[in-house]
């Protein structure tokens, strides 16, 4: 079993949270009501700017020309076709993801992209590879389990699930997983990594599902503003 493998067997039971979560069964049955799916949408487009900027930080200190190769053509990728996947469905609701007139990113999304920013920087490759590891198997495997089980005709996310069912993305997580398991080394901090990324991976679901966003300061004594 290679080091990837291990990694995601280690986190099976935070996958099948996930493909158990109601935001996640509602994606799969086109029941997930739209403002959901609207909030989410918004906040991912916040993550892959971050998420793009992780992947060339990476492709920096890739010490080959294939993992430069790799990290920055996924960069390049994690703004092109998913971003279209967002201005597709954003934009006809008045959104806009490449201005400033969205919502802030959730404090989940600041999180989990802050891990992977620090790690990228800061931590030895192999663990900051595992982090970026979980975002391309979890939408993988989710847009595989879905695409097996949605129900037919008409579906509101189809175009979401063929950009993650489709062999070229799965194509794109074989390869990363298979340079990671060229460079990496087997430790705790490695296997933690992709646990902690994977843990996030829930919270951002369930950050949409939830509505979730920043706590606002009660008024100050003898404050009558709304």
């Amino acid at each position: 079993m290679t080091l990837s493998e291990q990694c995601w067997t280690d986190v099976a039971p935070w996958f099948e949270a996930i493909c158990a979560h109601p935001f996640v069964t509602g994606l799969a049955d086109g029941t997930l009501a739209d403002d959901i799916f609207c909030r989410y949408l918004v906040d991912d487009s916040h993550y892959l700017d971050r998420y793009a900027r992780v992947l060339a930080t990476l492709a920096g200190r890739a010490p080959d020309a294939v993992g430069v190769e790799l990290f920055a053509g996924s960069a390049v990728g994690a703004i092109a076709a998913e971003r279209e996947l967002h201005r597709d469905f954003l934009a006809p609701r008045g959104l806009d993801p490449d201005t400033d007139t969205v919502p802030e990113a959730s404090p989940t999304c600041v999180a989990y992209t802050g891990f992977l920013e620090s790690a990228a920087h800061s931590a030895p490759l192999d663990v900051a590879l595992a982090g970026v590891l979980p975002c391309f198997r979890v939408y993988a495997e989710v847009g595989e389990r879905i695409s097996a089980r949605r129900v037919p005709g008409d579906h509101p996310y189809r175009a979401w699930i063929d950009a993650y069912a489709a062999p070229e993305f799965a194509e794109a997580v074989r390869q990363a997983e298979a340079y990671f398991d060229a460079v990496a080394v087997e430790r705790p901090a490695v296997v933690d990594a992709y646990r902690a990324a994977t843990r996030f991976e829930w919270m951002f679901w369930d950050a949409a599902w939830r509505g979730e966003s920043w706590p606002r300061p009660a008024s100050p004594p003898g404050d009558t503003a709304s």
